[in-house]
């Protein structure tokens, strides 16, 4: 019974680890694949700048398609 109780208990522990439905050894070895991918970093005074201009170009874009359907 001890023996059986041991084979069920290894059992479950490898069931447990990564398997390839689960997507994590897909995740593993992509992290290996890219290890010196780096992500760009703005700064606060970009990002703001950029922020400003893309709710600019959205009101003029509004601005054309109200004076359009206003026509």
């Amino acid at each position: 019974m001890k023996k059986f109780i041991i084979a069920a208990a290894v059992t479950t522990l490898f069931s447990t680890m990564a398997y390839a439905n689960s997507g994590l050894a897909d995740r593993i070895n992509e992290a290996r694949s890219y290890p010196n991918k780096t992500v760009e970093h703005l700064d606060s005074k970009t990002l703001s700048d950029h922020h400003k201009q893309m709710h600019m170009k959205m009101s003029k874009s509004e601005l054309k398609n109200h004076q359009k359907s206003a026509n």
